[in-house]
């Protein structure tokens, strides 16, 4: 297996009242020359001061200090965002010299296989670890945004916000396949504890990778 954890990365910004990073949510590389993907939500809108942290354990089975508070990061800046598909394009300084894992889409995947995925899902909380999960795709479908249809697939897992942007993979080919977007959650009208109840549901969906490969 392609070796993820030094392709993902937690997207944030600098707070200049703080000093410190505020961790917005999960990206990943696209690029050799460094370009990172992620979910437009995911940078809210306004767009100055956002970074990424560069990746800081050497591979994933190693324990993860949460009271480690040093981060290494880069600037970033907005290349491209499509509003359609809740995608945004980051442009930062990174260079990888590897080869990146292939951009494919939803298309050669059925419903039923398992694919496998890489985020943060407590970032957002101040918890920065990189967590790998497996699951199955539920369905595939296409959802319609101001009259333009996009490939989506439903996955039978439930997500937190802090993994919105994670990269979604092909178990069999190590292709990446798509992005998680996240859980659909309609306001409630009610927050217990901070939870919106319509969060607590154990499916999530991600779009096809297709549509990142059409950006570039």
């Amino acid at each position: 297996m392609f070796d993820f954890t030094q392709i993902t990365l937690v997207v944030g910004k600098y707070n200049k009242d703080t000093q410190l990073v505020d961790m917005l949510g999960t990206g990943f590389l696209i690029s050799n020359d460094g370009k990172v993907i992620t979910a437009r939500h995911v940078i809210g809108n306004e767009y100055n001061n956002l970074c990424v942290l560069l990746p800081h354990i050497p591979n994933i089975n190693v324990y993860q200090d949460v009271t480690d508070f040093s981060c290494r990061s880069t600037s970033a800046v907005v290349e491209d965002i499509n509003p359609i598909t809740d995608l945004c394009i980051l442009k930062t300084g990174l260079i990888f010299n590897g080869t990146l894992p292939s951009l494919e889409s939803l298309d050669n995947i059925y419903v039923g296989e398992k694919i496998g995925m890489f985020g943060f899902p407590h970032c957002v909380m101040g918890r920065r670890v990189l967590t790998y999960q497996e699951t199955e795709i539920g369905a595939k479908m296409l959802l319609e945004t101001s009259g333009v249809k996009s490939k989506y697939a439903t996955i039978n897992i439930q997500t937190r916000p802090g993994q919105s942007g994670s990269l979604v993979f092909n178990l069999k080919t190590g292709a990446i396949i798509g992005l998680l977007i996240g859980t659909y959650a309609p306001s409630s009208g009610v927050i217990i504890a901070g939870i919106n109840p319509h969060e607590l549901n154990q499916t999530s969906y991600c779009i096809s990778a297709n549509h990142i490969k059409e950006m570039l």
